[in-house]
């Protein structure tokens, strides 16, 4: 195909027709590599662009050149893996190119992991909540290994994709996000939809998943604010087995400032009420004897 643009726009600025680029010339480690050579990192984090957005993305392309070098590193022979830049590869493609301009690294496996995680969070917009939370996932597993070079990731990114990061994942935020992941797929899928804020999902989090599946099964879609959300997790932290009807009661707010509650264990109920179906018949049961007792008729 012939070129419509120059791909080192920001490399080479001296260069203005792709047709005269020595293929193996380098600048900076930056060359032209086949695009059926370059093998995506497999089981990374982040979706493929939509269609919007690939769109948007080839626009660019057309209009003011690459700007980011894709990065990769070498396998084997003739066969390189994307650390960055897959959706950059997918675009060339779409718009018929063979070739791409790829910046040549040689890393382990943990530090190629963490450049492609640190270039997604910094270079790519719109960023969901969970593809952000399964990031911080992986990069928590790779730093606790600590077997990953620093400088090497560093290296990769610009000044201020440095200050960036750092700013998003501050220690309390990159926790809260990380959090998520204990989430049950429903609810990490309303966090991706704007329905379940971080604050209320890391609420939710604390919970294990039968009880999620719980509150989830009484609430159905319903919004669920970050207080709303706090007040279940104390709910659970206090009673265990707390019953649908106080989940309820939190969620609506109907709690009354003189209504008392008494909670009994496991080992009571199975003791004392195992006759018993539902809490109604064990509250008339109750009431019934102390009626007995207080020599109480009418209630």
């Amino acid at each position: 195909m012939s070129a419509i643009f120059n791909p080192y726009a920001k490399f080479d600025k001296e260069s203005t027709d792709t047709e005269n680029i020595d293929v193996g010339k380098t600048k900076d480690n930056i060359i032209e590599i086949e695009i059926n050579k370059l093998n995506p990192f497999k089981e990374q984090p982040f979706k493929e662009y939509s269609e919007s957005e690939m769109k948007e993305l080839k626009d660019s392309i057309n209009r003011i050149g690459l700007q980011n070098a894709v990065i990769v590193r070498k396998i084997e022979e003739e066969k390189y893996q994307i650390l960055s830049g897959h959706n950059r590869v997918r675009a060339f493609k779409e718009l018929g190119f063979s070739t791409v301009p790829c910046k040549v690294i040689e890393v382990d496996d943990d530090t190629a992991e963490m450049i492609l995680i640190d270039t997604n969070i910094v270079q790519r917009d719109g960023l969901s909540v969970m593809e952000r939370a399964k990031a911080y996932k992986r990069k928590d597993e790779i730093k606790k290994r600590r077997k990953y070079n620093v400088d090497q990731v560093s290296e990769n990114l610009s000044e201020d994709e440095k200050k960036e990061l750092s700013a998003t994942e501050a220690r309390q935020t990159f926790y809260r996000y990380l959090s998520l992941n204990n989430l049950i797929p429903e609810y990490q899928e309303q966090c991706d939809l704007g329905k379940l804020s971080v604050y209320s999902g890391e609420h939710l989090s604390k919970l294990n998943a039968e009880q999620q599946k719980r509150v989830l099964g009484v609430l159905g879609k319903a919004t669920i604010t970050k207080e709303k959300a706090n007040e279940i997790k104390k709910l659970f932290q206090n009673n265990n087995e707390c019953s649908n009807e106080d989940i309820k009661e939190v969620y609506s707010g109907n709690k009354k400032g003189n209504k008392m509650t008494v909670k009994f264990t496991k080992k009571e109920s199975e003791t004392f009420f195992k006759q018993f179906d539902t809490n109604e018949q064990i509250k008339q049961y109750i009431v019934e004897l102390i009626k007995i007792n207080q020599k109480i008729e009418n209630i």
